[in-house]
């Protein structure tokens, strides 16, 4: 997991103004250089937010209320957790922290973000308020811990950790307790995003050989595989119904954003660029 968590994973915080409803956000280096973008929800429509010559800006998830967007940059020499306007202004650095942060995930209801965190000399998932502060964790485990998403109703968080010894999904109360194990199998699961209505999670597994996306009921049962695929297929985001699936596949022989229904069915590509295109999330 170690920088898979931190540099390779998916995710929302309040805000005021008109809703991008029916928008993606992701990154790609089409432009020499890993930044956000957005588009329509059928490909259309493809603009850049950031714009950091120097930097990496990574992993962007809306807010609740589709008007801002949090990310993971290292615009300012460190991998922390920023915030902007759904139009790429007013960028902000929220966790100011020495340690990397990354993979941010916000709450319902907007007033907290979810993230993972190396300030411990290891991965934990941490908590903190939508401004940044009270940063405080809730995992506390010699393995590693990350990849966190808030069930819709904001009592649970689904993350991944490797504590059994190898990558698997689990869930836990929002305030760090009552840590359960969802799913049990000897390859890697990782990177859960809870549905909208809270009764289904989708992941990536390793279980099949490569990187396909699964999912399973909100207790872990009912697995069911939605691609099957030679090529890698990662980073699933639900719309906010529940009806699709927007994810990354390298099946074309370059990263790519592909949609697909929430039942696997009618996987067309979204993204059709020299360069990778990567981590969607799908607006409120």
């Amino acid at each position: 997991m170690l920088l898979a968590i931190l540099l390779l994973s998916t995710v929302d915080c309040g805000g005021s103004g008109a809703s991008a409803q029916g928008r993606i956000a992701f990154t790609s280096h089409r432009d020499g250089n890993w930044e956000i973008y957005v588009m329509d929800a059928n490909g259309s429509n493809q603009n850049r937010l950031t714009n950091s010559p120097a930097a990496v800006d990574l992993f962007p998830s809306w807010s609740p209320d589709g008007t801002r967007i949090v990310f993971t940059s290292n615009c300012d020499g460190n991998w922390e957790i920023h915030v902007m306007d759904a139009d790429g202004s007013n960028q902000t650095n929220l966790t100011n922290n020495p340690a990397q942060d990354g993979a941010p995930s916000c709450s319902p209801d907007g007033g907290r973000i979810a993230f993972t965190s190396y300030r411990d000399d290891n991965w934990e998932v941490y908590v903190m308020d939508a401004d940044g502060s009270n940063q405080t964790s809730l995992t506390n485990n010699p393995a590693q811990d990350g990849a966190p998403s808030w069930s819709p109703e904001g009592s649970k968080i689904a993350f991944a950790s490797n504590r059994d010894g190898n990558d698997e999904i689990y869930v836990m109360d929002a305030d760090g307790s009552n840590q359960t194990r969802l799913t049990n199998n000897p390859a890697d699961d990782w990177l859960p995003t809870c549905s909208p209505d809270g009764s289904k999670i989708a992941f990536t597994s390793h279980r099949d050989g490569n990187d396909e996306i699964y999912v399973m009921d909100a207790d872990g049962s009912n697995l069911t595989r939605l691609t099957d695929n030679a090529a890698a297929d990662l980073f699933p985001s639900w719309s906010p119904e529940g009806s699709k699936i927007v994810f990354t596949s390298h099946r074309d022989g370059n990263w790519e954003i592909y949609v697909m229904d929430a039942d696997g069915s009618n996987q067309p590509r979204l993204t059709d660029d020299a360069d990778a295109d990567l981590y969607p999330s799908w607006s409120p």
